[in-house]
């Protein structure tokens, strides 16, 4: 009887922890939706777990770098990690990358600010919808800097695709990207240098989505952005894009609301 009530005393102590640490989180929150993450929080982190659990290159943890040049002060967390066995080569790729994920109760938070804000309410298969498209864009990871390998053109054959400040970016110096369609494999030296990219090593334009939920530009648009970032269109992807990213992501960090999430659930929840 005493290890019963020590256990339900514990599950009631680690509950009322949750809801101490959301209550600093809900700070400025609409209270309709502080009402139902109070009830419904437990449940929408554990299908966040679920989601951060897709992070594959969250492998290897080297260590925290909190002095990332415009990512100071954020717990930023160096990775290396290797692919699959590529159908190609008969090998696993090895990268390194820096990463700022969220934690599944962060996620969760976000997710579920996103669709209020988006709808008004907080359904769960809305909720679900928003989730599951960040589990199969991006895991839930948030690549500050580094190189993502991904097989979404072959399956089983991981191509490396550089990023800066969660968008996809382009080396300018042509000697330090693989060139070889068949191989794509980075040297070490590929690696490391780009692990501290500035926008002078980048050609001009970006790729076209924003981590963690694949916003693009016009996206942002709609919800209400003002900088001037460009569009979609080749030739058209600025560089701002990487900017502006970086710095909604780090303002998202420290509250309940991810603008690049917001913009994402306001198109694809209200789409006919």
């Amino acid at each position: 009887m005493k290890t019963i009530r020590f256990i339900i005393l514990t599950s009631c102590c680690a509950f009322c922890c949750l809801l101490c640490s959301c209550n600093r989180t809900f700070i400025g929150m609409d209270s309709a939706l502080k009402k139902y993450l109070k009830d419904s929080l437990p449940v929408l982190t554990a299908r966040c777990e679920t989601t951060l659990e897709a992070a594959y290159m969250a492998q290897t943890l080297i260590g925290e770098v909190t002095d990332h040049p415009g990512w100071e002060g954020y717990p930023v967390q160096q990775y290396e990690y290797f692919t699959g066995i590529d159908k190609r080569l008969g090998v696993a790729k090895k990268g390194k990358v820096l990463m700022l994920n969220p934690s599944p109760e962060k996620l969760a938070i976000w997710i579920a600010d996103a669709v209020f804000n988006a709808t008004g309410s907080v359904l769960y298969e809305d909720f679900e919808t928003i989730r599951q498209w960040i589990q199969w864009q991006s895991g839930a990871q948030f690549p500050v800097s580094g190189v993502v390998y991904e097989d979404m053109y072959v399956p089983g054959h991981y191509e490396p695709h550089v990023f800066k400040d969660g968008v996809t970016v382009y080396i300018a110096d042509t000697t330090m990207f693989p060139q070889v369609k068949e191989n794509r494999t980075c040297t070490e030296e590929m690696l490391d240098f780009y692990l501290t990219l500035t926008n002078d090593d980048l050609k001009p334009n970006t790729g076209r989505y924003a981590r963690i939920s694949s916003t693009t530009r016009e996206m942002y648009y709609a919800a209400g952005g003002e900088a001037a970032v460009g569009s979609s269109l080749e030739g058209k992807r600025d560089q701002a894009w990487l900017d502006e990213v970086g710095r909604l992501y780090r303002k998202a960090w420290k509250s309940h609301h991810n603008e690049l999430i917001t913009a994402f659930a306001k198109y694809k929840l209200n789409q006919e």
